[in-house]
């Protein structure tokens, strides 16, 4: 099979093509992953395949069958996807929930997936819901992976059996559930089909664009929530650009970050924003390097602040480091792409006033305009509106709430609840989440300028309220913020509330690390309204 036709293999066979392909690449994980029991930290693709093949007989034994739906739900590392792998080549349906999900939240998700298997970590497990009950009770059977606890069956004792021979889905059957952010309550679970995930969202990945996807001599690291949907179109890029090294990190803790990246310098970094908050002190420090030989960071889920940008692309030493931001939702994938160059970060940027450009709809896979959010007809470029997208990668529903998809589909177009400006060239720029957005302000902007004022670890989200000036909730290392310092970083800029203030640790975040603006506006907002409508977020 050619590297241009991997993207039509199951995802359950994978790491099998790629490994009869004969092609050398190597895994180095941060940390041992959970469902191997060898403990090692350094695997080639056979390696990887034999994973998913034990696995698979694993979940077999512990009663999975076709059809059946299991909810993979962990501490974070790769292994996430290999058991969604493992799942899906016996033809069951993995519903993939980020460890970080309360346990309520999980349980509501396990009753409307009536999962078959629940597969966790005892850490997980022996929580407790606001009512004392433990997930176990959620599910048919429960598989520990790390431990043997009463009610549960341990990985370990499944592991071993006959392993079953495949039995993918159809391309047009259901084969994954992944499940929303969750900034306005419970999630939504997304279906996903292999003509819509590998067919569509995955192949515009596979294809070789130097110098914006991977070469064969790079070394890519990957910070990831591997329950993600872009983890999974992910893996079909790398299995078939085939990369030298890949660097599987379960989490942004710098100190094992800065000793693996000395160890293997990366060319290509994905992360999220939160992971490269995170990791900015270690790009900061020049004695240590850790991100020397990057060419090309890629950031995806939501924008990064500019001087985070600035700090990756100045710690870089390559010629012309690129920094890659993606624009997408879950339902559709990827929807476009814009690239800062380090002599743009550079710029301050308050130097640089507009909205943040997050590029153009990729020729040929996707359409974007532009409408009023009350007639739905199309506005002139340069006004704001309502963004809509076309994409033949859009997903097929969200389990069980065919409701609340409806409410976001309009026909062939796909409704992101963002607020935008479409330029006459075409380039999209954002303002602000539709329930966010008062006419003439771009909270975005202001806060994209805010932070790029204020030291390092200081975050701001601005939330509005009718008829007054947006409150500003600003998050500082020590949960303390100086009149003066605070008035610098606003100077020139429209009229803003008295900033609440509070400490860095205490941002309520979602499993992607997006800011659970509805959150903030229960606990500092009580009972004031929404400027926007709130419909489509």
């Amino acid at each position: 099979m050619s590297n241009l036709q991997l993207w039509k293999s199951s995802l359950g066979l994978l790491f099998d093509r790629r490994a009869e392909a004969g092609k050398a690449m190597v895994f180095r994980l941060s940390r041992p992953l959970d469902i191997d029991p060898t403990g090692q930290d350094i695997l080639d693709v056979e390696a990887m395949a034999q994973l998913v093949r034990r696995t698979a007989a694993a979940l077999h034994a512990a009663g999975l069958r076709r059809g059946d739906r299991f909810a993979v739900y962990k501490e974070n590392h790769f292994d996430c996807l290999l058991l969604a792998a493992a799942g899906v080549r016996i033809g069951a349906v993995p519903v993939m929930l980020s460890g970080l999900l309360s346990h309520d939240t999980v349980r509501a998700l396990l009753q409307r997936v009536e999962a078959k298997l629940l597969v966790s970590n005892r850490r997980l497990l022996e929580s407790r819901g606001s009512d004392g009950d433990s997930l176990v009770s959620f599910a048919e059977r429960t598989v520990c992976l790390d431990d043997r606890l009463p009610d549960t069956l341990a990985f370990a004792d499944l592991c071993g059996g006959e392993e079953p021979p495949p039995n993918p889905v159809g391309d047009d059957e259901l084969m994954m559930l992944t499940h929303t952010s969750g900034t306005t309550g419970i999630p939504k679970l997304i279906m996903y089909t292999p003509r819509k995930l590998q067919g569509e969202m995955a192949r515009l990945e596979c294809r070789h664009l130097p110098p914006i996807t991977f070469r064969r001599n790079d070394t890519v690291a990957m910070f990831l929530p591997y329950v993600h949907a872009r983890s999974f179109t992910w893996i079909y890029s790398v299995l078939t650009l085939s990369p030298a090294k890949v660097l599987l990190m379960s989490d942004s803790d710098p100190e094992v970050v800065g000793r693996l990246f000395r160890q293997y310098r990366p060319t290509v970094i994905e992360a999220l924003p939160v992971d490269f908050s995170q990791l900015e002190g270690l790009a900061g420090d020049g004695r240590f390097g850790a991100f020397r030989d990057v060419r090309m960071f890629i950031s995806n889920f939501d924008a990064v602040h500019w001087s985070t940008v600035r700090t990756f692309l100045n710690a870089s030493a390559h010629r012309m480091p690129l920094w890659r931001e993606g624009y997408g939702q879950s339902e559709t994938g990827g929807m476009g792409m814009t690239f800062i160059t380090r002599q743009r970060a550079n710029r301050r940027r308050d130097a640089q006033p507009g909205p943040r450009k997050v590029g153009r709809p990729m020729p040929g896979f996707v359409q974007l305009k532009v409408v009023d959010p009350k007639t739905f007809a199309p506005v002139p470029n340069g006004s704001p509106g309502l963004v809509l997208a076309r994409t033949k990668a859009r997903c097929i529903g969200y389990y069980r709430e065919p409701e609340r998809w409806e409410e976001k589909a309009v026909g062939e177009w796909w409704n992101t609840g963002d607020i935008g400006i479409k330029t006459r060239t075409g380039a999209l720029k954002l303002l602000d989440r539709e329930v966010n957005y008062a006419p003439g302000v771009s909270c975005l902007e202001q806060e994209d300028v805010i932070v790029d004022r204020l030291p390092e670890r200081h975050e701001v989200a601005l939330l509005t309220v009718p008829d007054q000036p947006p409150v500003p909730v600003v998050a500082t290392p020590e949960g303390q913020l100086g009149r003066e310092l605070w008035e610098e970083a606003v100077r020139g800029l429209p009229e803003l509330a008295e900033p609440i203030v509070i400490a860095f640790k205490d941002m309520p975040r979602t499993g992607t690390g997006k800011i659970l603006r509805e959150e903030l506006r229960r606990r500092y907002l009580g009972d004031a309204d929404h400027v926007g409508s709130g419909r489509w977020t």
